[in-house]
């Protein structure tokens, strides 16, 4: 081949390493930024289902409390019959 076809062919191989290079570049921005997103959303969801939990765990404690509270009473029902 001749010098005069090498260069045209090295030009657009040089410009089509360089889409490819730029388009891949963009392809890891757009997937690194959607990754983010969703470790932002997923950091809420975790905030509220704390939350959630922490409401459970009250809410548990305090049937614990009432439940204490009946069989007290229910033992001085049964202390009285007696």
């Amino acid at each position: 081949m001749s010098d005069a076809l090498l260069i045209p062919m090295a030009v657009a191989t040089g410009v089509v390493v360089n889409v490819v290079a730029i388009a891949v570049v963009l392809v890891v921005l757009l997937v690194t930024m959607s990754m983010r997103g969703r470790q932002r959303r997923g950091a809420t969801r975790r905030g509220e289902n704390r939350q959630e939990l922490a409401e459970a765990h009250e809410r548990a404690a305090r049937a614990d409390r009432e439940r204490d509270i009946a069989e007290e009473q229910a033992q001085q029902r049964n202390d009285r019959d007696r």
